[in-house]
C-alpha cells in the first residue's frame, strides 16, 4: 500500500494504542479508588494519564482541521470549538470536551490549585470514555477520508 492512499494510518495506529495505554491505567486506578483512598503517585498517574487523553483529543481535533482545510485555532478549547462547527456528527458534547480541556488545563497550569475531587468525580463517572470515544470518533474519519 502506498502511504499516500492512507497517511493518517501510522498517526491513527499510534494514538489508538495510547489511548488503550492512558484507558488501562485510568480503568485501574478507577478500580484502586473503589478499596481506598489513592495514594500521591496513583493521583499523579491518574491526572498525567487524564491529562495525556485530553492532549490527545486536541491533537485528533487539530489533524482533523488540517485535513478538511479547515482554520486552526491556537488555544485549545477553540480547536474543539471548531471542529464541532464543522458540523461533523460526534456522540460526545461539546460541552463535555470544553469541560475536558479545561480540566487539562487546570491540572497542567493551575496544579497547585487543583481540586482533587472533581478529577476523583471524573474517574469516579468514567467521563474520560467520553474524550476516549471523540478522538476515535475523528480516528475513523481520518482513516476514511485520507489526505484530501
Amino acid at each position: 500500500m502506498n502511504t499516500t492512499d492512507k497517511p493518517y494510518e501510522a498517526y491513527v495506529y499510534a494514538i489508538r494504542e495510547q489511548l488503550e495505554y492512558h484507558q488501562q491505567i485510568v480503568e485501574q486506578l478507577h478500580q484502586q479508588q473503589q478499596n481506598n483512598p489513592l495514594t500521591a503517585i496513583e493521583r499523579s498517574a491518574t491526572e498525567r494519564s487524564l491529562q495525556v487523553l485530553v492532549e490527545m483529543a486536541i491533537g485528533c481535533s487539530k489533524h482533523y482541521l488540517k485535513n478538511i482545510k479547515s482554520a486552526l485555532p491556537s488555544e485549545a478549547s477553540a480547536v474543539i470549538q471548531s471542529v464541532y462547527g464543522t458540523g461533523i456528527a460526534l456522540s460526545t458534547k461539546e460541552s463535555d470536551m470544553i469541560g475536558a480541556v479545561g480540566m487539562r488545563n487546570a491540572i497542567i497550569h493551575d496544579y497547585l490549585n487543583l481540586d482533587w475531587n472533581k478529577v476523583a468525580l471524573v474517574v469516579q463517572d468514567k467521563k474520560y470514555h467520553s474524550v476516549i470515544r471523540y478522538c476515535e470518533q475523528l480516528l475513523k474519519q481520518l482513516m476514511e477520508q485520507g489526505g484530501r
